[in-house]
């Protein structure tokens, strides 16, 4: 029996269920519902129990699976028995019996095959039936109840064993074509396939390859355990995968005889071994001669190569280099005294103007009070020719007669009008 080679979903019901049910010339009988968990056996009535489920996940974009199983051609089940293959296989795959499904006969030139139509929408919960891997597990589950119901057991559509020899790649028929020689893998191929013809051990079997300079390499785990064999031929590593299942460890032990002692001798032998160091008499120590001390040889001047005229020059250059170094020194020194010479008097004229500000305003003070005692008649200074706030000299002094008559005139004047009646 082989189903589909690869199991369809889709987003309407319409299509698929008017497809199983549609009658065609190379038909024998009309298809017909035989089986599944549905109420319906009409079109119209399917694709309303399935739209229901539908209702309740309206997000799953594919709600459809669709399968289909063939005989082979010439045999035959009754309807029974293919509800109860067909039963069998949806369980195995997943379904449970709250998935709608149905299963419609059709009846061929080529055979019986059925068509299994389920919702993936479970109708309890609206849970999703995912189905990961589903062809490789319809293929496997096949397979068994074929054998589980008496079928004739079919070669699957779809093999997923890995290949027990491998092909040369393009590449190495390619090198082959050039080199007018066998490639590499194939040779060692040979190799391993004629030291395995007579079920040696293993120590035997790695010898028969070491003669014919193919060089193994076991892989044995910390534990002890054998995980199989690297072989290198014509200085190209090959692993066991590249070569093939076949000569892989699961493969290789049973055409091999092995025990415990053979490993343990092939993970001695490919640990490096340390050379043994056989035990040397010591010798007597013999009296060394102390070593004589040889002269050393005292330097002798080379003389010099240089020209007078280039010697003149050079001390011409080094008298003028000093020279530059002293006047930079003083110009640094004169200019450092500059500064110190300016900060003093910066000083001291800040120190100044506080006092000159103080005698200004006493100045102005005294001027004011002498302004008064003057109005007053009661001045002990004389009159000057200048003004007291412009008096700056001690010789600006000097009484001025024609200035001073006239005020004690005035003054006299104003006192008798005073006392005129």
């Amino acid at each position: 029996m082989k189903g589909m080679q690869k199991i369809k979903r889709g987003k309407q019901f319409t299509g698929v269920v008017l497809y199983s049910l549609k009658s065609g010339s190379h038909h024998k009988i009309t298809p017909y519902v035989i089986g599944g968990n549905m109420t319906s056996s009409t079109a119209t009535e399917l694709i309303s129990e399935f739209k229901s489920t539908q209702l309740l996940r309206p997000d799953v974009a594919k709600p459809v699976w669709h399968n289909s199983l063939r005989l082979p051609k010439g045999e035959s089940l009754s309807t029974r028995q293919w509800a109860a293959f067909a039963d069998d296989y949806m369980t195995r795959m997943g379904f449970t019996d709250t998935h709608l499904r149905c299963y419609i006969l059709h009846d061929d030139a080529d055979g019986q095959h059925i068509h299994i139509i389920a919702s993936r929408i479970n109708m309890v919960g609206g849970k999703l039936y995912l189905g990961k891997n589903e062809n490789l597990v319809s293929t496997r589950i096949i397979s068994e109840l074929e054998r589980i119901h008496g079928l004739t057991e079919t070669t699957p559509a779809t093999s997923s064993r890995p290949q027990a020899k491998r092909k040369p790649s393009r590449n190495e028929l390619m090198m082959a074509e050039r080199t007018a020689a066998p490639c590499p893998k194939s040779q060692l191929q040979a190799l391993i396939d004629n030291a395995l013809t007579r079920r040696p051990d293993l120590l035997t079997f790695v010898r028969l390859l070491g003669q014919e300079g193919v060089s193994c390499k076991p892989n044995i785990a910390t534990t002890g355990k054998m995980n199989g064999f690297s072989f290198q031929y014509q200085g190209i590593a090959f692993k066991a995968s590249q070569l093939g299942k076949k000569y892989g460890w699961s493969s290789l032990q049973a055409l091999v005889d092995f025990t415990p002692e053979h490993l343990i001798l092939l993970k001695e032998a490919r640990q490096p071994t340390k050379p043994k160091t056989a035990s040397v008499p010591v010798p007597v120590p013999v009296p060394v001669p102390v070593p004589v001390p040889v002269p050393v040889p005292v330097p002798v001047p080379v003389p010099s190569c240089e020209s007078e005229e280039q010697a003149a020059n050079r001390e011409t250059i080094l008298e003028k280099i000093l020279q530059l170094e002293e006047k930079m020194r003083q110009e640094r020194q004169q200019e450092t005294v500059s500064v110190i010479q300016l900060r003093s008097k910066l000083h001291n004229t800040a120190r100044q103007i506080p006092r000159q500000r103080r005698l200004y305003s006493w100045l102005g003070l005294l001027g004011h009070i002498v302004a008064l005692l003057r109005r007053r008649g009661m001045s002990l200074l004389h009159a000057t020719a200048h003004p007291f706030h412009q008096i700056l000299h001690l010789h600006l002094l000097t009484p001025c007669h024609s200035i001073t008559k006239n005020p004690i005139k005035e003054q006299s004047v104003k006192n008798n009008s005073y006392h005129a009646p």
